[in-house]
């Protein structure tokens, strides 16, 4: 007997428009090989961190504040300075090589990117840059001065695009802090040397000698410039534990990102047709029927 793979997209029961309903797609290095049917999750997130930098040239100006925003990319962002004046104007560039708004020093600079303050630390200089790096899965790095450290850092379910904010609200080797969502809001508290977990973030502050009152360790939570997916996962925190589409022809990501399209919108798809992680249950499929049918794609049995 002779077993045939499924067509492409052979699940599909109606589509109203195939230029609206399909969206392109990279599947990620890893995640193995994907039948035609198979219900997709899309990666959102995904834990980064970066030090704040010191100048790059001649002058003496200092960067402080340095925070993120929901738009954050991973990658090095290029701030130069194109004039030479206690409030020179600089330029921004994002790892996607987008020019963001320009800046000036002693101004804080704002964006869905990035924020930062330069201050003129006694002379600026025409050229002079910083490189901010976001590092995907990445260490904090402490701001203040104090020796902690954190370690363990992952994400929860509820992780939002941007920085979480941990901040030290006494000096001892257990001293207390706090948690501050990327919208400013408190999650709650913890303690140095007890793990934190929650819904969002999750890490240990370790007390590494000396620990100071009002140090904080920015944790960011970075996305994706262009979507990318693997197959759905109800258990995921990066994203994909949300059912996006349907994988219109079978891609093989074992080694390396593959490019696929998926059915995301306006169609019909028959459930019989369709494929799922093997850990996938019954209940959890309906779950997914449900996070599907909120962009109209409709499940039949």
């Amino acid at each position: 007997m002779v077993t045939m793979s499924a067509r492409t997209g052979e699940f599909i029961l109606s589509e109203a428009d195939d230029t609206l309903s399909r969206d392109p797609i990279t599947i990620a290095s890893g995640v193995g090989a994907l039948a035609t049917g198979t219900v997709l999750g899309r990666i959102t997130a995904r834990q980064a961190a970066a030090p704040i930098p010191t100048i790059v040239g001649t002058g003496t100006g200092v960067m402080s504040l340095l925070r993120f925003g929901p738009d954050v990319q991973v990658g090095s962002y290029v701030i130069t300075l194109t004039a030479t004046s206690a409030t020179a104007a600089f330029t921004v560039v994002a790892p996607d090589g987008t020019s963001l708004p320009n800046g000036a020093v002693a101004t804080e600079y704002k964006s869905s990117h990035l924020s930062f303050l330069i201050a003129n630390g006694g002379t600026m200089t025409l050229g002079d840059a910083f490189t901010v790096v976001v590092t995907a899965a990445g260490t904090p790095v402490l701001v203040g001065t104090g020796t902690g450290a954190v370690s363990g850092v992952s994400l929860g379910k509820y992780a939002k695009l941007g920085t979480y904010k941990v901040r030290l609200l006494a000096t001892s080797a257990t001293a207390a802090f706090e948690v501050i969502d990327p919208d400013g809001n408190a999650l709650g508290q913890g303690n140095v040397a007890t793990a934190y977990t929650s819904n969002h973030v999750n890490f240990t502050l370790a007390n590494g000698g000396t620990m100071t009152a009002g140090d904080y360790f920015n944790i960011i939570v970075a996305g994706y410039s262009a979507p990318t997916g693997k197959a759905w996962d109800p258990t995921a925190v990066d994203g994909s534990q949300v059912a996006w589409g349907v994988l219109l022809a079978a891609v093989d990501a074992t080694s390396a990102d593959q490019k696929g399209v998926a059915i995301v919108r306006n169609a019909e798809i028959a459930t019989s047709a369709l494929a799922w992680k093997t850990t996938v249950t019954a209940a959890q499929k309906a779950e997914a029927y449900r996070q599907l049918a909120v962009a109209n794609l409709i499940a039949r049995s």
